[in-house]
């Protein structure tokens, strides 16, 4: 009966409760990794799905551009005339907003920038972002991680 009122058979030392404690702490960021890795993972693959049809629009451009036999002033109009380069950004950004969302509880897409460069045979392009990921702690949100995406392609502009 003493035993029951002492109540002894309860008893756990403070290094248990660090233990357990860092378990818990290294299993969360743990996740918090995991949650990056997935997310910019589905982050590129809407950006691959959008440079595709980056793709498709310069092979547009170009086939029709060397058909009317006007192709090296095509290729220094997208190489030299920033209005023409932000318009498709403009429209990667919003095929990319139609297929991801840009900004979400976890994490936002940020500094969209896309550059060209002009070879002997073939336009190469880099894609590039800031994702801003984000933790959550005591109702207010943090910002954690900040990864740089860029992801590169190319047309060949030989027919």
């Amino acid at each position: 009966m003493k035993k029951f009122i002492s109540n002894d058979r309860g008893e756990i030392s403070i290094f248990a409760c660090f233990f357990v404690t860092g378990i818990i702490i290294l299993v969360s960021f743990l996740l918090l990794y995991a949650s990056v890795r997935i997310n910019c993972i589905n982050i590129r693959n809407g950006i691959k799905m959008e440079l595709n049809n980056l793709s498709a629009s310069i092979y547009a451009d170009t086939y029709r551009s060397q058909r009317e036999s006007n192709f090296s002033e095509y290729l220094q109009t997208l190489y030299q005339s920033s209005s023409f380069t932000r318009g498709l950004e403009q429209s990667v950004e919003d095929g990319l907003a139609q297929k991801i969302p840009l900004e979400t509880d976890d994490y936002r897409i940020k500094n969209i920038r896309l550059s060209f460069d002009v070879l002997d045979d073939r336009i190469e392009y880099e894609f590039r972002c800031d994702a801003e990921f984000y933790i959550f702690m005591f109702g207010r949100q943090y910002p954690a991680i900040t990864q740089d995406i860029r992801l590169t392609g190319y047309h060949n502009t030989k027919f």
